[in-house]
């Protein structure tokens, strides 16, 4: 592994209020393969459930659903039948968390709606878990990040950016990324359930909002933004610079906030280019600490599509090519 520093260049992402330049760590890491035989044209949702590394294949044609051994890569089995029956889903979709080895899945184009666990796909059952008749009118749309809390985003135009069910009450709360319009941009994001942080990030321009459950609300804990070059307004609406990105994936470990991003100080790809072309997608992350502070880039070695990780160490997870598909760690 590989380190320097260097001082990091300002106008990838202004940092916070009152926040003090540092040198940055630049660090080449090398992967672990847990899987080089990733079937799929393109990997949808991955992440850590327990014991278990789970990923989507939005395309797939039998279970849209793999499950892994997190520790070995060791293939479990697969989960959420792909079909028309009042069991499967025609295209299938899974949440980005899990709660009680269960993940929330829905179809898009079909009537299915449920959870698929993971302890019942280990047993030898059928994985598919119907929505009780109370959940299938009181479970409320968003995503459900620990047990009872659930977080998602309000419409356009409303006066705050997110809102969430907290101790059974709903609250609202956050920034828009670009205040001047009232428009949710391309969004993704992650919580860590022990500081009790959530993160958001924008795909379109470089962007990363830090916030704390107090308990009642969400409070601001950090904003850090671009200065606006990737963007502009034109009656009323954002336009885009499709040459450029932001931050395309997003997880947290113990220590870090772990950003998918392109650095453009060494590689100015013109994302609109990029497509499904996993040959073209970044391959560094940058980390930042729970204050919102970058703290280190990291040279994966691989461009990669998809970024997992937990809050209980540093390990990164990813579904990366080299130059097919695989299913790959590192140590951060």
């Amino acid at each position: 592994m590989k380190i320097y520093c260097y001082l990091f260049a300002a106008f990838v992402l202004c940092g916070c209020t009152g926040e003090k330049k540092q040198n940055v760590e630049y660090i080449s890491a090398t992967h672990e393969v847990l899987d080089d035989d990733i079937m799929t044209t393109m990997p949808g949702t991955i992440l850590i459930a327990g014991d278990f590394l789970v990923w989507e294949n939005p395309f797939a044609r039998d279970y849209f659903v793999h499950v892994h051994e997190k520790s070995s890569g060791n293939k479990v089995g697969v989960m959420g039948k792909v079909g028309e029956g009042p069991r499967e889903f025609i295209t299938g979709s899974i949440s980005n968390s899990c709660v009680g080895n269960r993940i929330f899945a829905e179809d898009i184009n079909g009537n299915t709606v449920g959870f698929l666990s993971i302890d019942s796909l280990v047993q030898g059952k059928d994985a598919f878990v119907q929505l009780t008749e109370d959940e299938k009118t009181s479970r409320p749309k968003l995503t459900e990040y620990v047990k009872d809390l659930y977080i998602g985003w309000t419409e356009d135009g409303d006066e705050h950016y997110f809102k969430a069910i907290l101790n059974d009450k709903e609250v609202k709360f956050g920034n828009y990324p670009i205040p001047q319009v009232k428009e949710h941009v391309s969004n993704e994001m992650a919580y860590n359930r022990e500081r009790g942080v959530l993160a958001n990030v924008c795909s379109r321009f470089p962007y990363l909002a830090l916030y704390k459950n107090d308990g009642e609300t969400f409070s601001l804990v950090c904003e850090r933004k671009s200065d606006g070059s990737e963007y502009e307004i034109r009656n009323g609406k954002i336009v885009f610079d499709r040459k450029v990105g932001g931050i395309f994936e997003l997880c947290m470990s113990k220590d870090y906030i772990i950003a998918l991003q392109r650095d453009r100080t060494k590689d100015d790809m013109d994302e609109s280019t990029v497509g499904r072309n996993v040959s073209k997608c970044p391959h560094h992350v940058f980390l930042y600490d729970y204050e919102g502070n970058l703290v280190k880039i990291v040279d994966l070695g691989i461009p990669v599509m998809r970024i997992a990780a937990e809050e209980k160490d540093n390990t990164l997870y990813a579904i990366g090519a080299n130059p097919e598909y695989v299913l790959v760690k590192y140590k951060l």
